[in-house]
């Protein structure tokens, strides 16, 4: 195992200076990570610029300028920016470019350096392999985003002015093969450890250019209080501060891992994640190989972070204490967290995670949906990703998840409708109980054999049974039995719900027709169980004796008032049960039984 970070002698300039870069001395730090502008021998010319303006240096191959723009804050800048040519292609004269081509800025034009944006081109082929978006405070470095582009399409980070920016990370590169990932500097060795979010990776599994896996890992204390700090690892007062003791143990207490699983990732619908976990533990940040060494980079030089091409196998035995487990089944009209033309889908770069409602999991983040994302929860520890499938809801479901919840309605222009809330009653790992809170109408559904069905923890074989039997066959499931009660019963849909629900999107539409289904059992029952009532209300004591078996059969009576009442505990019982065709079938099979005990009583 690697160490969490390198320890010992500080790693200083003089010892990394020997990298192949013509101008690393010219941002050399101090013991404190210090960099300041106003000691140059330019520095007094630079202050002397109008904005626009500009000059070329000896040192650095570069050029100074002075420019204004907004920061990500939207706070308007007035800066000294010195451009740094490090392949001295003469990429000055153009004011700059991304292959290896440093910038260093001074906000206030006070001397003192704010932010350092550096392009490295590891490979020599003149485009940006790595990326480097370096954070001073007080003009001492404190914390910097790295960036490696993996797919080659020489894409990172969005930019305001000189650091992350634009309205969001969706506008940098979240699709394909990347990685992001934070460090702070460690002012006691003079290296980098890692903080935050670290890393952020994206994993492009079928080479259509989209990501179909996204993990977020967050590298905090493991000392950190939880009361005072749940969400530390999204808390930059704690990065943009010095240098601390308790930074010297730092491990994952967060892992959030999600997925594709209907294969719905396209060029004109990126971001198309299903479902995800949301781990908490506190592991130490020991891994082979996370010391990554690029000898282009300006000292410090050795970043600390999780190798990509090992950081699935890593979430996938990750030691979780909490485990949260969401599943997006549709979009949330309440918000706009989406981006770009499919914006209302609410699809989401860091894929689907959890929430600051009912159960609070540490490190969690946001913005997350509220509406129409099924939440599972379990307090068993864990070292595998465990799955199921139930063939009562026909959903696949976290194992050992005690509860469940899913807040439904606002979509498709529909506005809230219900409630429905799953628990494992009998502690075996599986759910056993549902409840449905839809207005007036309460169900609950409550199984003695759950007859669930483990799963092999292979993402791509369960991407394939999901799409290709689990989807079509709820699907006609649906169908078969909303056909069965409609052809005793007429139910009068919102069409907005109708339409939802005959959308060409499967797991949007398989979960539009869940809820139309719901809704349309709801009157179905509500009404016949009412006819029984009254029929069984108008003959309370009708005198059977007086009808022969014929009569008896085909004419209302308590009798077939009776029959009917069964029948619908029945079919409530095999609808529980998620025993939707043999559900259908009883009614198609009862035509006659729902014909004579309605029609007897117009």
């Amino acid at each position: 195992m690697g160490s969490r970070y390198r320890r010992g002698s500080r790693v200083s300039c003089a010892e990394t200076c020997h990298a192949p870069r013509s101008h690393p001395l010219a941002t050399a730090l101090t013991a404190t990570g210090g960099l300041r502008l106003d000691a140059k021998p330019w520095w007094e010319e630079a202050t002397a610029l109008e904005v626009g303006e500009s000059f070329e240096i000896d040192e650095g191959k570069g050029l100074v300028r002075r420019e204004t723009f907004e920061d990500r804050g939207g706070k308007p800048q007035d800066a000294i920016v010195w451009v740094i040519d490090d392949d001295e292609d003469g990429s000055v004269s153009e004011g700059g470019d991304r292959d290896s081509d440093c910038y260093v800025a001074d906000y206030d034009r006070d001397g003192t350096v704010d932010r350092m944006v550096d392009y490295i081109d590891s490979d020599g082929d003149n485009d940006p392999d790595e990326m480097d978006i370096r954070y001073f405070v007080d003009s001492e470095l404190r914390y910097c985003w790295f960036g490696m582009d993996l797919d080659d399409d020489s894409s990172m980070w969005s930019l305001s002015g000189y650091e992350y920016g634009g309205p969001s990370f969706f506008e940098s590169d979240p699709y394909g093969d990347s990685m992001i990932y934070m460090n702070k500097l460690n002012t006691e060795t003079g290296g980098w450890l890692p903080i935050s979010e670290c890393p952020f990776a994206f994993y492009d599994t079928d080479g259509d250019g989209q990501s179909e896996t996204v993990i977020r890992c967050s590298a905090v204390p493991i000392s950190y209080d939880t009361d005072v700090d749940p969400d530390y690892a999204n808390d930059y007062s704690h990065f943009a501060a010095p240098w601390n003791p308790a930074l010297r143990h730092v491990g994952i207490v967060n892992v959030r891992y999600g997925f594709d699983i209907d294969k719905g990732s396209t060029d004109e619908s990126p971001l198309h994640y299903d479902f995800g976990f949301n781990l908490v533990g506190a592991v130490p940040y020991e891994y082979p190989g996370m010391e990554h060494v690029n000898a282009k980079r300006r000292p410090p030089q050795t970043t600390i972070v999780t190798p990509w091409a090992d950081l699935r196998d890593i979430c996938d035995a990750y030691d979780a204490k909490e485990t949260g487990f969401s599943w997006h089944e549709e979009s949330d009209d309440t918000i706009d967290i989406g981006y770009g033309e499919n914006s209302d889908e609410d699809r989401r770069w860091e894929g689907v995670f959890w929430t600051w409602e009912r159960r609070f999991m540490e490190n969690t983040g946001g913005p997350g949906q509220k509406w129409n994302v099924r939440r599972e929860y379990s307090t068993t520890p864990t070292n595998a990703r465990e799955l199921y499938y139930s063939p009562i809801d026909r959903r696949i479901h976290l194992k050992h998840g005690q509860e469940g919840w899913m807040q439904v309605g606002h979509f498709a222009g529909l506005g809230a409708l219900g409630e429905i809330r799953t628990f494992d009653t009998d502690g075996d790992g599986y759910v056993d109980r549902w409840e449905y809170d839809f207005g007036d109408w309460h169900r609950v559904a409550q199984v003695i054999d759950a007859r669930a069905e483990d799963l092999v923890w292979d993402v791509d074989a369960l991407s394939d049974r999901y799409v290709n039997e689990i989807l079509p066959e709820a699907n006609a499931a649906n169908r078969r039995f909303m056909d069965a009660m409609a052809s005793r019963r007429k139910y009068d849909a919102d069409p907005k719900l109708v339409d939802a629900a005959n959308a060409e999107s499967g797991n949007f539409q398989r979960y539009a027709q869940d809820v139309l289904r719901e809704l349309q059992y709801a009157d179905f029952y509500t009404h016949w169980s009412g006819v029984v009532d009254r029929a069984i209300a108008d003959q309370p004591m009708d005198d059977l004796r007086q009808l022969d078996s014929d009569a008896r059969a085909s004419q209302r009576t308590s009798q077939t008032a009776w029959d009917l009442r069964r029948l619908l505990s029945q079919i409530d019982i095999l609808y529980g049960r998620g025993e939707l065709e043999a559900a259908a079938k009883l009614i198609e099979n009862s035509e006659q039984t729902f014909r004579i005990v309605e029609a007897d009583g117009e």
